[in-house]
């Protein structure tokens, strides 16, 4: 219940906060006469949930009998409809994209005095054994701009870990042969465009393996996923494989049936890496968010966090933030996060000829190459403009994107036309639909 209860807190401070950074949408979970939960079940699971947070955003949960599906707009292509017994539907709210979010956090920060560094990695990490500091070598990854990469050291008396499913691999660098924290999942999403009737519906359900499926609406698509895999490997370079986009399909057919999607259907793919909390007892990750103090592995004043969805980030980092007082004095005075971020200029719906931009987009374009530390096009239209998540992924704007943007990035001829070809490049891979190979 406490579980429950942080999640619901969590979702009521990013609704009330960012409200321009989150869509509500109706998300809808059938319930068939063979499944383990009976829809009463239901009623007093949604009922708890609300007095976890009684004031808190409203669920706006409801039950439609069998014979009531009329007044869901998707269930005609809901599975078995000889078994339909109910169909639970409540609002939820979907980020506009997760990497916006996170850079909002972290530019905020900026502007309260944190230094930021961009395509930087830890490639060693000691503690001096006399004045008991961490020094970490840092090097930029940064090729495009630097000839020769970049090295400095800082000095810190205090090291947070926040590197998701690098956790690991950057508490390696201190030489240290300790107990993995992190287990890393990967997961898969395929992207496909379903009739008009499921336009801000989402549906909750479960594959044949008994695992969550989730069909969400996101910019006239929806995305539809996922899976569960231990991975070991290039986390960055993850993409999605031929047989995990059949199984997919598979499963979204097995659960939609009338909607028959094949290969053709899918528009894009993605897939990323989940860092949960590593547990022996749990071969597929525990989903616990665990703050790791790395003291017991003689890493004192060396903290790691593993496990926790982006919905709970602000909650965590007070719990850190607690942690880290017990063993810091504040250097200056309390201040508050606001998390400033624009709201996003860019809509689907906005119609424009290949190769061109509404006029409105261009002050976003250049305020993005100006402040918020892009090196190259992807960087732009994936994580701070969001185009890479419309159907098109933004490659028909792509290049004048990357033309208005290249006076303050200082890209030449040259260089507008190698990240155009970089960007399309990084779609056929990590994006990859699959008949590409």
């Amino acid at each position: 219940m406490k579980t429950a209860r942080d999640d619901m807190l969590a979702r009521d401070e990013i609704v009330r906060s960012i409200p321009d950074r989150v869509k509500p949408i109706n998300f809808c979970l059938p319930i068939y006469s063979d499944d383990q939960y009976a829809p009463w079940h239901l009623d007093a699971a949604f009922a708890a949930l609300r007095m976890t947070s009684p004031t808190g955003e409203p669920l706006k949960y409801r039950r439609y009998k069998a014979d009531q599906s009329d007044k869901v707009p998707i269930s005609p292509w809901l599975r078995n409809p000889e078994k339909l017994r109910s169909i639970a539907v409540f609002q939820e709210y979907l980020f506009d994209w997760p990497e916006r979010i996170a850079l909002d956090a972290l530019f905020d920060a900026r502007n309260m005095g944190a230094s930021v560094r961009n395509y930087t990695r830890v490639v060693d990490l000691k503690r001096d054994q006399e004045d008991k500091n961490w020094q970490l070598k840092l090097q930029s990854t940064d090729q495009s701009a630097l000839d020769t990469p970049e090295v400095v050291t800082v000095t810190t008396g205090f090291i947070l870990n926040l590197a998701g499913a690098w956790v690991d691999e950057v508490i390696a660098k201190t030489g240290s042969n300790t107990a993995p924290k992190c287990r890393g999942m990967k997961g898969i999403h395929i992207a496909v465009r379903l009739p008009e009737e499921f336009n801000d519906w989402g549906v909750f359900t479960y594959n044949s393996i008994g695992e969550p499926l989730y069909c969400l609406p996101f910019r006239g698509i929806h995305y539809v996923g996922l899976t569960r895999t231990p991975f070991e490997g290039d986390v960055a370079g993850v993409a999605a494989t031929n047989q995990e986009i059949d199984w997919m399909i598979s499963e979204t057919n097995r659960c939609l049936p009338k909607l028959a999607l094949t290969r053709s259907d899918v528009l894009f793919t993605w897939a990323g890496v989940n860092p949960l909390t590593h547990d022996p007892e749990e071969p597929l990750g525990s989903r616990e968010i665990k703050i790791h103090d790395l003291a017991g592995d003689r890493l004192q004043n060396l903290m790691a966090l593993t496990g926790g969805p982006i919905m709970t980030h602000r909650r965590v980092a007070r719990k850190i933030v607690n942690e880290i007082q017990k063993r810091l004095t504040p250097s200056g005075d309390r201040r508050e996060l606001k998390y400033p971020g624009a709201k996003t200029v860019f809509d689907h719906n906005d119609k424009c000829e290949a190769g061109q931009l509404p006029g409105n987009y261009s002050a976003e374009i250049m305020r993005c190459a100006k402040n918020e530390m892009p090196v190259s096009l992807d960087d732009l239209l994936m994580r701070r403009l969001g185009l890479g998540w419309e159907p098109d992924q933004g490659i028909d704007q792509a290049r004048a994107i990357a033309e208005t943007a290249a006076p303050h990035l200082g890209w030449s001829t040259s260089r507008i036309q190698e990240e155009v070809i970089a960007y399309q490049a990084q779609l056929d891979h990590l994006r990859r639909k699959p008949n590409d190979c």
